[in-house]
């Protein structure tokens, strides 16, 4: 048997192309059903290993089973299945023929709107194809529907340009069909000479091919004219050949309905057969249940010596992620610290300038400007004491974790907020501190861990710029993204420096042009959080002249954008 050679040769593309040969040769001797069984399992085998063009053209075949039962609504779904399949694979000559398929399919249940959509549809892969029966049958297909849609005159020059395209082929079928179809269009508009000239061609053509069925359709037809025409005795003549081929082909369906018949007898016989085997099936069953249930009881017993151990293992695995979640307590509880102690020192370390002052100002008796340094101070205090509620608050949100949550943030005004933070150390070092932020650019980060990142690189540059220097922050937008930069004219970084600054080491202090004290912690920080805030950080220094940190942060604009998106 077929099927069983492709088995044993374990090619599965072999195994389905058996399957519909097998489904092909059931369909074409009547057994409609075996054939849909046979399909069905190799559309199951074609899934199983992924062959989605074996596939479409099993799906091809169950549709055309379903036509022959005249179960139209089923063969149309498989057909577009089928379509569908071989537009994956692009197989173009089947995606023309499936077309043509399911457009005929409307035809028959007509759908006419439909049937010219799919008919259409092929006609420019044939062409491309250049394949001339397609194009015959396409042309032929569309004079139908155009036909039934009441255009009389394309239907009849396509018709005719079809009969012609498949008569140097010697496609007797389709010719026969069409020239039948022809008549009929003639006799619809009364030109009964050109109808009888056509038909009686589809006739012969039917005779002498034996195509009974065009044949019969023929002779009906001629009937039909010569009464029309008042010649009875050729009416009469061409009535009784239509109804002896009439009888043939119904003497033809009986005999296959005896022959399906004869067939189901066989298969009662081989049922007793079939009985007896079950019987001894029933009986190894029992054996196999008996096998299994013992097999069962060793099972459980594993799986209890399984899952004490899978349990020992569990609570090992819990231990260590408490380890681990204890270490990164830690870890965050030091990253506070550092914050809250780097923050506060800047702010602080600048009441050192400004007592210098007042006693430079005592000394020369300079009152008023004593008076006015009073009221410096007193916005200092508030300033210093704004910073501190903020550092204790976001402590206290920290539950195991840096919090970021990010929000809308004007740096306009966060910068002005550090100037005024930071003043009091920029006056004792005799510092300039400006600012260049437009007034509408507006941040989507993380209000706290960005305010850390400025204070960090402002503090820094003050830190490492001596007297009579320059510290500002300018800002612009770039590629979508609000560009920052923190300048200074410092003492600058060596260039090997700059390879490792951002890398936690060994945390050694770094003194300033003052003898300011560092943790060695913040520019670590600095890169931690911007990177928390989906941003990123660039470095340019050059010894003696100063260094420019640039920050990239998401503006709140395209972020919201590319939300909406």
């Amino acid at each position: 048997m077929l099927l069983e050679e492709a088995q044993k040769e374990g090619k599965v593309e072999l195994i389905a192309t058996a399957y519909i040969v097998m489904g092909s040769a059931y369909s074409k001797t009547g057994r409609l059903e075996k054939s849909l069984d046979v399909l069905f399992e190799g559309a199951e085998h074609a899934k199983v290993h992924e062959l989605n063009e074996e596939l479409g053209a099993i799906y091809g075949q169950i549709a055309s089973s379903y036509s022959l039962n005249n179960d139209q609504k089923n063969s149309l779904l498989f057909k577009k299945k089928s379509l569908k399949l071989f537009e994956e694979v692009n197989d173009f000559e089947y995606i023309g023929y499936g077309s043509l398929n399911i457009g005929y399919e409307y035809y028959k249940m007509q759908e006419y709107d439909s049937a010219l959509y799919y008919t259409k549809k092929a006609l420019p892969i044939f062409e491309e194809l250049e394949f001339e029966v397609g194009i015959a049958y396409t042309k032929g297909n569309t004079g139908l529907i155009s036909w039934k849609q009441g255009d009389y005159g394309l239907a009849e020059n396509l018709l005719e340009e079809a009969i012609e395209r498949l008569r140097p082929m010697g496609d007797y079928y389709g010719m026969a069909d069409y020239l039948h179809n022809l008549g009929r269009v003639y006799f619809e508009q009364n030109k009964k000479n050109q109808s009888v000239e056509v038909t009686k061609e589809a006739l012969q053509m039917s005779s002498e091919n034996n195509l009974k069925e065009q044949a019969r359709d023929a002779s009906l037809l001629l009937s039909e004219l010569y009464e029309d025409l008042g010649n009875f005795q050729n009416s009469y003549t061409h009535h009784k050949k239509y109804v002896a081929l009439k009888d043939s082909i119904q003497s033809i369906e009986t005999t296959q309905k005896m022959a399906d018949l004869r067939t189901e007898f066989e298969v009662g016989q081989k049922q007793a057969e079939v009985d007896l085997l079950t019987a001894e099936k029933r009986t190894q069953r029992i054996i196999t249940i008996a096998v299994g249930a013992f097999a069962f009881i060793l099972i459980v017993l594993a799986a209890i010596i399984y899952k004490y151990y899978r349990s020992k293992a569990k609570i090992n695995r819990i231990l260590g992620e408490q380890k681990a979640e204890l270490e990164r307590l830690n870890s965050t509880k030091d990253k506070f610290f550092s914050i809250i102690s780097h923050d506060l020192r800047s702010p602080v370390a600048g009441f050192h300038g400004i007592s210098q002052m007042i006693k430079m100002m005592v000394q020369t008796k300079q009152t008023d400007q004593l008076l006015e340094m009073t009221e410096h101070i007193d916005s200092s205090v508030d300033q210093l004491s704004k910073l501190l509620d903020n550092l204790l608050n976001w402590a206290m949100q920290q539950q195991g974790h840096i919090p970021n949550v990010p929000e809308k943030l004007n740096l306009k005004e966060m910068s002005d907020e550090l100037v005024k933070v930071l003043s009091n150390m920029a006056q004792g070092k005799s510092i300039e501190l400006v600012t260049d932020v437009p007034k509408n650019m507006e941040l989507w980060s993380d209000k706290n861990t960005t305010m850390t990142i400025l204070r960090n690189l402002v503090n820094n540059a003050l830190k490492f710029t001596p007297e009579g220097g320059e510290v500002g922050i300018k800002a612009s937008e770039e590629n979508g993204m609000a560009k920052i930069e923190v300048y200074d004219t410092g003492v600058g970084m060596p260039k090997d420096k700059l390879k490792k600054l951002f890398q936690l080491q060994d945390k050694k202090s770094t003194y300033g042009t003052s003898g300011e004290k560092g943790l060695g912690l913040g520019l670590q920080l600095v890169h931690e959080f911007m990177e928390m805030n989906n941003g990123k950080i660039e470095v340019d220094s050059e010894e003696g002249k100063g260094t420019t940190f640039t920050l990239w942060l998401p503006l709140f604009e395209a972020e919201n954008e590319s939300i909406k998106v």
